[in-house]
């Protein structure tokens, strides 16, 4: 565990990760308490990288201590120079990718998939006005025949 400070100088944490932040991208050293399991943590991850390809994650390896835990590392593209989306802009950017805005702020749906979380803390913006996507929870909605 002590050796995942070479990843990076330590950025933000929140409640399901703590993050080192590198030249190009950002790791995240992921707790599992969101996701209950690695293979919860795996199927998040390729729903966001299905809906928001340009900050897909990538598996990077585990951190842990012997014995006691083990805690997934994952990494993500770096958006350099950005600041954090306003809601208007996401509830834009989310409408053009084809989800309908919820009742609750940050909460979308395409029938698909259920997005929520997506509130200034978790979406960013770059000087070109491009939005990205670097954290959001993310479930599949399962339609009974």
């Amino acid at each position: 565990m002590p050796e995942v400070f070479n990843l990076g100088v330590p950025g933000p944490s929140g409640h399901e990760n703590d993050t080192y932040v590198a030249e190009k991208v950002i790791y995240k050293v992921n707790n599992l308490l969101n996701s209950g399991s690695i293979v919860g943590l795996l199927q998040k991850i390729m729903m966001h990288n299905t809906i928001f390809p340009d900050t897909a994650y990538s598996f990077y390896g585990f951190a842990g201590f012997d014995g006691r835990t083990v805690q997934p590392i994952i990494v993500q593209p770096r958006v350099a120079n950005a600041h954090p989306a306003t809601q208007i802009m996401i509830d834009t950017y989310m409408a053009a990718l084809g989800f309908e805005k919820a009742a609750d702020e940050g909460r979308f749906t395409n029938g698909e998939y259920d997005v929520w979380d997506l509130l200034p803390r978790n979406v960013l913006t770059d000087n070109e006005g491009d939005i990205f996507v670097v954290d959001a929870e993310i479930k599949h909605i399962v339609v009974k025949p």
